[in-house]
């Protein structure tokens, strides 16, 4: 009994120092308390990745799309604006004349019999020599200068207008008008050529008439009657001269000798007959050009008539030369 108490006291024995109630592996030691858990010495942390930046998702392509070129308007024709051709001022008038250089312009053809009223189409190169004519229609300012007594209320409801042209100046009046001023009438071809340049258009800017390039019938370009000279700048011509269609029509010096009394209007007969060009505020389109034609009485004061002088390009007396002219 003795020897198996002892033999039972050492089975126990044995069992109890190699069973564990506590069965957690040896890496998993509990860590010892503290009262400052932050202080213990944690392993190192792995440096933070720094987040990759996800790619942009591209959006589906549409179907492609297909813009209008931009259409550009065709420019207006419209005349220069700064004038840089030399010109002068006239100072007994204090006008201020234009220069056409010499060349070869489109102005009508020498050969005028049978002569036909209106619209000229016979026109022919021919050398045109150099001179100076007016860059706007005389004013009544102007021509009362030499005659104190016009009076152009007669002709503007009652209305005193010193900067309207001179109207109801017969043909005449004009040609002594220009010779007091030291200047004389421009010729048909002259008048041309400076309202032409060196194109064969119909009208200073262009071949069609154009709404606020001349003042001519109709109120639409703002005047009933008569303008004040240089009041529509876009229709100056290529050498800077204002108004030569409409306003007023204009004298030349050019006589018209007719072939036979029966072509005259009125029964006038030899080269009794000068010619008024331009058109005037109630001249239509069709009569308002460069190459129309209108043979008149030089006696004939109408108020639709007016003139612009002329100097040959020698007689540089009484005047200063300014170069460049400016608009």
């Amino acid at each position: 009994m003795r020897i198996a108490g002892i033999l039972l006291l050492a089975v126990v024995f044995v069992f109890g120092c190699t069973a564990s109630p506590d069965k957690r592996t040896p890496t998993h030691k509990r860590p010892r308390g503290t009262l400052f858990p932050e202080s213990q010495k944690l392993p190192p942390a792995s440096p933070a990745k720094t987040p990759t930046t996800q790619p942009a998702v591209r959006k589906p392509k549409g179907p492609p799309r297909y813009t209008r070129p931009a259409v550009r308007p065709a420019p207006a024709l419209r005349a220069p604006q700064t004038f840089r051709l030399p010109a002068v001022i006239h100072h007994k008038d204090q006008s201020i004349l234009v220069r056409v250089p010499s060349g070869t312009y489109w102005v009508p053809s020498r050969n005028v019999s049978p002569f036909v009223v209106g619209q000229n189409t016979r026109l022919e190169r021919k050398t045109v020599h150099e001179f100076f004519i007016d860059r706007a229609e005389i004013t009544v300012a102007q021509y009362q200068q030499f005659d104190p007594e016009y009076d152009e209320t007669r002709y503007t409801g009652g209305d005193a207008c010193p900067q309207c042209p001179a109207m109801a100046v017969n043909g005449f009046e004009a040609q002594r008008y220009c010779q007091w001023a030291g200047k004389r009438l421009p010729t048909e071809n002259e008048w041309e050529a400076a309202a032409r340049g060196n194109s064969e258009h119909t009208y200073p800017w262009g071949d069609s008439p154009l709404e606020g390039f001349g003042n001519i019938q109709g109120k639409r370009d703002g005047y009933l009657a008569a303008a004040p000279p240089g009041s529509f700048p876009k229709g100056a011509s290529p050498f800077g001269a204002l108004d030569m269609i409409g306003n007023v029509w204009e004298w030349v010096s050019t006589p018209v000798v007719l072939s036979s009394p029966a072509e005259s209007p009125g029964k006038l007969e030899g080269n009794s007959l000068y010619l008024v060009k331009g058109g005037s505020w109630r001249s239509p389109p069709e009569m308002a050009t460069i190459s129309y034609r209108n043979l008149v009485d030089p006696q004939i004061a109408n108020p639709t008539f007016g003139f612009r002088c002329a100097k040959s390009a020698g007689a540089e007396t009484d005047s200063q030369i300014i170069n460049p002219l400016q608009d």
